[in-house]
């Protein structure tokens, strides 16, 4: 197994979207049999992602990640532990241990969820970047893959909707 943790001086980067350099653990058994820098292209987010892919990165450890960018990453099968913080030793350790997750790696002001500071508002039944009106929330739903656009469909998480050239889970347009 993988992992990827961006970082930045020696900790973990505070935006994952902004990084350029990742430190790669592989894992068998339990036990480190392999680590290497990395320096992730910087023009586009999916080249980034593409380039975690190419890697053969299981989970990738960051701080702050954009939706868009985090929807990419877990589109590619890429596990996501986000909003952590703290010097990269401790938090591979705490990887390592399986608790990185937890509040003392948290972010300030995310509690330890690994959702920022709760929960998205479409997932509160409101809407989110998109106009009301009586039919419901106007938007786009975008592949993060090949970038492919369609028209939100009312009552229709973009999560849900395949896309329909490459047949990647599409994600909201930000």
């Amino acid at each position: 197994m993988k992992a990827a943790f961006s970082t930045w001086n020696a900790r973990i980067a505070p935006v994952f979207d902004t990084a350029r350099q990742i430190h790669i653990v592989e894992v068998e058994s339990g036990r480190v049999v392999g680590e290497a820098d990395e320096v992730l292209p910087g023009d586009l987010p999916a080249q980034q992602v593409m380039r975690l892919a190419e890697l053969g990165v299981g989970t990738l450890v960051c701080g702050a990640i954009s939706w868009p960018v985090r929807g990419m990453v877990t589109a590619s099968g890429i596990q996501v532990i986000p909003f952590v913080t703290g010097t990269f030793s401790e938090v591979m350790q705490a990887w390592l241990d399986g608790t990185v997750g937890g509040v003392h790696f948290a972010m300030p002001g995310c509690r330890g969820r690994g959702g920022g500071r709760g929960q998205r508002p479409e997932a509160l039944g409101r809407g989110w970047r998109g106009e009301r009106h009586a039919g419901g929330v106007v938007g786009t739903c975008v592949c993060p893959i090949c970038w492919h656009r369609e028209p939100h469909q009312h009552s229709v998480s973009c999560a849900q909707r395949l896309c329909p050239v490459c047949g990647a889970p599409m994600i909201r347009d930000a």
